[in-house]
């Protein structure tokens, strides 16, 4: 995605991300460190609330298969979340 960002645009990325996003000519890129506290918690608890909270899936698998999940996380590439199914009888 880093390549349709034009000349003279800026790419921000947590760090933590892998792969870390290459450096580009005539693109800024900028590692950042989250922050929590109070506020960001109360904003996360209304965003959840008004229900505008979207938490992308990459895959879901059965616990069973822990596996193969992190087989697929090790693969790269995931955009989302990565679910394991527990069913309790």
């Amino acid at each position: 995605m880093i390549d349709t960002v034009r000349k003279g645009g800026r790419v921000a990325y947590p760090n933590g991300v892998e792969p870390e996003p290459k450096e580009r000519p005539g693109i800024e890129i900028i590692s950042y460190d989250g922050q929590s506290g109070v506020r960001e918690f109360e904003a996360l608890n209304e965003a959840i609330e008004r229900g505008n909270l979207v938490l992308p899936i990459a895959g879901e698998f059965p616990l069973d298969q822990a596996a193969r999940a992190h087989e697929r996380l090790a693969a790269g590439h995931v955009l989302g979340k990565i679910v394991l199914r527990v069913q309790s009888d």
